[in-house]
Order: structure tokens, then C-alpha cells, then sequence
């Protein structure tokens, strides 16, 4: 057994929990849950017997709401004679944000209370079938009283920039990902078969080029000077060098051919579709441009914040980019706050028994998967990975190993636990032992 179950059933935290609770009678432990919504919340007061103190109410999201909770959660102390007071709430989106900075300003410590241990509480005390502020407050008290929950701790200074920044990067990463998609969808009415995306697809027929799309910049540069195939196709070689030098894009004979080439083996839609369809993709090619400049300046400003944080070294790894970085950074915040890398795993959600990384259960089979921890450390870790198992052989090898008796999904979860401790080791000590370094880092110090 490890060391950790022996000093208590639900390790350090349960622990920590007991000592602070440890010879204080239930009745002068004041709970205060607090159920988040957009435009009011509900909170519920009661002791630690579950006992209501105080029955559920409202709360404004205005500073008339916040006094009135202050006002009642010191009254509820002098009647109850309250020697502990936890106050917990799940951190629905953004909305909670404020209320929580406020009260901890206040000199209340909150607890943060995850929203799937909430609905997983519900279904346990057997209120399933129901739905409604009253009974969330109430099993956000019933976990509160019972020690769950984690403490919070707003991230402040360039913690607070990388995160506001990263998750404003992050959005317009969706946006892009939508405008994108778009793109394909007009093009594939546009120009059949110009882009074949499914593996399928590119082993029944020869593509036009063998790299992504998105990737290939003289395929972009085509479907922005000319997308119709009909006048692709009736162009000669010279007339398309003459459009795409117009245009400042690079062209040569055997290029302009190979686009010909393509159209006249295309099956043309109708001229009226293409011309419908050709404006539509205009627009949102320019869209897309205006999205990716977002992006751009956001990256732009997040560099020079993560330099000041110690993640700032992650960059020298082969793999990581400073996107990437940033957005470890910021989902785990000040690295004194955690005192071993299980900590930041744990708060990811990953368990490294199941398959966490797909969007659902059992090789796609099953429901969706909810877990409990912080989206956004887990779309940091699960990118870390991406590149860094392409270019880290211990990690790509472990990753191999697994995959020969483990399902990917499985395997996946269990590379990144062990990368999340290599590279929280790295930032740490601020040195690489297992992980291989970028070449231009190498050089800059062999010289």
C-alpha cells in the first residue's frame, strides 16, 4: 500500500482536510455553497452535518448581491459560533471568476468544486431526474463538507496575461479551424477532387500534391489566383506563370502544367455554381486571413511574457513551440503552487487506465467522455505530445511500446503522464537529461 493511503483514505488532500476540521464539532463548521450562473447565483449555507443554516437564496451579480452574501455568511458565524467556514463553487466558464477574486479579497479562502463531481453527486444522492439551482447548491455543499474540491488560486501578473492571451489565441484557433473547413466545403463544389483528404481517397487516386493542404502554399497560392478548373484548364503554361507573377506568387513551367494538367482531368460543375460558390470563397479566404493575423499578434505578445516565467526554457526543446509552452504555462500557472508533476496531472483530468483521448467511450462506440479536470491543461498536454513524440526518441519509443499491448487511447494518456513529468523535471531544473534540445540552442552555447 502506498504511503499516501496509509496516512488517510483519500490522500495528502483528505488529510489536510482532516487536520483542518480535527477536534471542531460539526455544528460549528459553516459550509457555504454557492451554485454559479450567468446573471445571479444561488447560495446555500448550512453546517457540517449537513443542517441548513441559512435556506438557499439569490445573489445578484452586482455589489449589492456580494454585501448581502458577506452580510449573511457574518451573521450565520455569530449564530452558529462557526470556527471553520469553507465556501465552495463550481467554476462555471468565467462567470465565477469574479465573485471568487472578490471574496478571497474579502479573506475568505474558496474551494473550487469540479462540475462532473457535482453531476456525478447528483446521481448518487439520487436526484437525476431533477434540475435546479437549489439542488446544485446543495451537492456542491454535501462534496464541500466532505473535504473535495481543490483550494483557489487566481492566477496573477504574467500568469494572468499568458492565460487571458492564451485563451483568446486559443479561440481564434477555432474560428480558424471553422473558416477552414469552410474553404474545403466551397472547394470541393468548386473543383471535385481537388483536395482529397481521406486516406482512402489518396490510395484509390493520385492527389495533387502529397502534402496537407494547409501546408502547401503553392496549392493555396491556386485556389487563391484561379479556384474555376474550367479556366485552369484552358490556360497554357506561359498564361499561368503571366497570373500567378501578378499575384507575387513564384511559378514555373512544370508547375503551371501539373495545374493543368489536374483540371482537365476534373469533372466541372456548373459555371453558375462556380461563380456562386467562387465569391462565397473569397470572402472567407479573406476571413481566414484576418483570423490568422489575429493569432499572429497574439503569439506576438505571449513570446515576451513567457520569457519572464521559467516555462520560457521548454522552448529549447525539440518539439515544443512557444505557442505550446504558452499554453502549459498558463493553464498551470505559477509553478510554486504544485510541489510534484502528479499534481498538475491529476488536475488534467487524464487517467492513464482509459482511453481519455478520444471525444468518446469505446473506440468511439460509446457516450461521451466527461472528465473532471482543466480543459485547458488538457489541450496543452495533448499538443505537447503531438511534437514531442515525433522528436523525443524516449518518449516515441515508450509510445511505440505501449501501442503493442495497449489500445491507442490507453497508451496515448499513458505517454503524456510520463511526459508531463519529464518536462515539469526540465522546467524545474531548468536542464534536459532525457529530452534532446533544439539545434540552434546546441549551437548558440558551443560556441
Amino acid at each position: 500500500m502506498k504511503q499516501k493511503q496509509q496516512s488517510h483514505l483519500r490522500g495528502q488532500r483528505g488529510q489536510a482536510f482532516a487536520d483542518k476540521i480535527r477536534g471542531i464539532f460539526p455544528e460549528q463548521i459553516l459550509c457555504v455553497s454557492i451554485d454559479i450562473s450567468k446573471d445571479f447565483h444561488v447560495a446555500l449555507l448550512h453546517n457540517g452535518l449537513g443542517e441548513i443554516i441559512v435556506p438557499s437564496f439569490e445573489v445578484d451579480i452586482f455589489r449589492t448581491g456580494f454585501e448581502r452574501l458577506l452580510q449573511t455568511i457574518d451573521m450565520a458565524v455569530i449564530r452558529t459560533n462557526a470556527q471553520v467556514i469553507l465556501l465552495g463553487m463550481e467554476p462555471t466558464g468565467h462567470y465565477y471568476e469574479n465573485l471568487a477574486r472578490h471574496l478571497q479579497a474579502s479573506g475568505r479562502k474558496i474551494t473550487i468544486i469540479n462540475s462532473y463531481a457535482v453531476k456525478e453527486n447528483r446521481r448518487q444522492q439520487m436526484m437525476a431526474c431533477e434540475k435546479n439551482d437549489d439542488i446544485d447548491a446543495a451537492s456542491i455543499g454535501d462534496l464541500l463538507r466532505r473535504g473535495e474540491g481543490t483550494p483557489f488560486r487566481p492566477p496573477t501578473g504574467v500568469y494572468l496575461q499568458l492565460q487571458q492571451l492564451d485563451r483568446a489565441r486559443l479561440g481564434e484557433v477555432k474560428i480558424q479551424t471553422m473558416y477552414k473547413n469552410r474553404v474545403i466545403g466551397h472547394l470541393d463544389r468548386i473543383w471535385p477532387g481537388l483536395i482529397l483528404t481521406k486516406a482512402a481517397a489518396k490510395k484509390r487516386y493520385k492527389p495533387l500534391f502529397a502534402t496537407d493542404f494547409w501546408r502547401c502554399q503553392r496549392w493555396q497560392q491556386l485556389v487563391r489566383v484561379c479556384p474555376d478548373p474550367r479556366q485552369v484548364a484552358a490556360m497554357s503554361p506561359d498564361e499561368m506563370i503571366r497570373v500567378f507573377h501578378e499575384h507575387g506568387f513564384p511559378m514555373g513551367p512544370v508547375g503551371a502544367q501539373r495545374f493543368i494538367d489536374y483540371a482537365q482531368r476534373s469533372l466541372w460543375p456548373d459555371p453558375e455554381v462556380i461563380s456562386c460558390r467562387r465569391l462565397l470563397l473569397e470572402s472567407d479566404l479573406v476571413a481566414l486571413d484576418e483570423v490568422s493575423a489575429r493569432i499572429a499578434s497574439y503569439a506576438e505578445q505571449i513570446q515576451p511574457l513567457l520569457a519572464q516565467t521559467p516555462y520560457q526554457f521548454l522552448t529549447r526543446v525539440k518539439g515544443l513551440s512557444i505557442p505550446v509552452v504558452a499554453s502549459f504555462a498558463a493553464a498551470i500557472g505559477d509553478p510554486s503552487y504544485y510541489n510534484h508533476a502528479g499534481q498538475i496531472f491529476r488536475r488534467s483530468g487524464l487517467v492513464s487506465g482509459r482511453n481519455d483521448s478520444g471525444t468518446r467511450q469505446n473506440q468511439g462506440e460509446g457516450n461521451s467522455v466527461t472528465k473532471v479536470g482543466d480543459v485547458y491543461l488538457r489541450i496543452a498536454l495533448n499538443n505537447m505530445f503531438n511534437g514531442l513524440v515525433l522528436h523525443q526518441p524516449v518518449l516515441s519509443a515508450y509510445y511505440r511500446r505501449l501501442k503493442e499491448t495497449k489500445k491507442p487511447g490507453v497508451a496515448r494518456v499513458a505517454t503524456i503522464r510520463r511526459l508531463n513529468g519529464i518536462v515539469w523535471a526540465t522546467m524545474r531544473d531548468q536542464r534536459a537529461d532525457m529530452l534532446v534540445l533544439k539545434k540552434e540552442f546546441l549551437q548558440e552555447h558551443s560556441m
